[in-house]
């Protein structure tokens, strides 16, 4: 018995650390990003079509009508302004100073009165009060901006968050970027994008590992998009270490206690 615990002891040990070991482990493959993408020739195009945003209800939007009468154009503006300054450093701000599309998507503009602009891109939305405010003002300048263009950021990212975009063609790596970039837990090939849509929600499985991200539907994210990175199968790892190593250590005296009292 004696030379047969022997035997056992160290293979034991062995294979529960082994064991350990590659419940640890994680393939370099599943860490990188686009993997297979820089094996392709560089004059390679991936059709990504650039859609552009289209207003929708409960949208804010930053309105401002310029002309060279400051006290003129604080008419035709939802707050009185001096040198065309507006603060819009916080969201009650932008709610304040804000126009909100309502539920039969118009907004309600100073002296111009309601405008239909759901279903509009900015563009065509800008043009449309450009338009309107030809027909009061002379020389008038029409800025139209989206102000609600968030992204939430949950999960295994360093920075989780809200974060404003100010540009309507924000990709899955900005944001993700804008959130500090996943950590070292986090599983790049199981990300979760959930997004509103006029019939509710639909969740998208994104895998931010593959070169099919560049013409997936979510690699531009779209406003009020939520990005959950789900933990790898190394957070697991993490969390049970100190379970592991107390059952290994257990394992190891209550064979060298065997030993012992083999021996006398």
């Amino acid at each position: 018995m004696n030379s047969n615990l022997k035997t056992i002891t160290p293979k034991v040990t062995f294979v529960l650390i082994i064991l350990i070991l590659i419940t640890g482990c994680q393939s370099p493959r599943k860490m990188v990003y686009l993997k297979d993408a820089s094996k392709l020739d560089s004059t390679m195009v991936f059709q990504q079509p650039m859609k552009e945003y289209r207003i929708a209800e409960n949208d804010v939007l930053y309105v401002r009508i310029l002309t060279g009468n400051p006290e003129i154009s604080a008419l035709y503006n939802n707050v009185p302004t001096s040198g065309f300054s507006t603060s819009m450093s916080s969201e009650a701000d932008q709610y304040i100073n804000g126009f909100t599309v309502d539920k039969t998507g118009n907004i309600n503009l100073p002296v111009l009165g309601k405008l239909t602009v759901e279903g509009l891109t900015l563009h065509e939305a800008e043009e449309q009060i450009q338009h309107l405010a030809d027909e009061y003002l002379v020389d008038a300048t029409v800025i139209l901006r989206l102000l609600n263009y968030k992204v939430t950021v949950l999960g295994e990212v360093r920075q989780p968050g809200v974060y404003s975009h100010y540009n309507d063609q924000m990709t899955i790596l900005q944001a993700l970027g804008k959130a500090g970039d996943i950590t070292d837990l986090g599983d790049k090939r199981n990300i979760m994008v959930i997004r509103s849509v006029p019939e509710g929600k639909i969740t998208y499985q994104v895998d931010l590992t593959e070169k099919q991200l560049l013409t997936s539907p979510t690699f531009f994210v779209k406003p009020n998009d939520v990005i959950y990175v789900k933990p790898s199968g190394g957070k697991a790892f993490q969390i049970n270490l100190p379970t592991m190593s107390m059952i290994l250590s257990s394992v190891t005296t209550l064979i060298v206690l065997l030993q012992y009292f083999d021996n006398q």
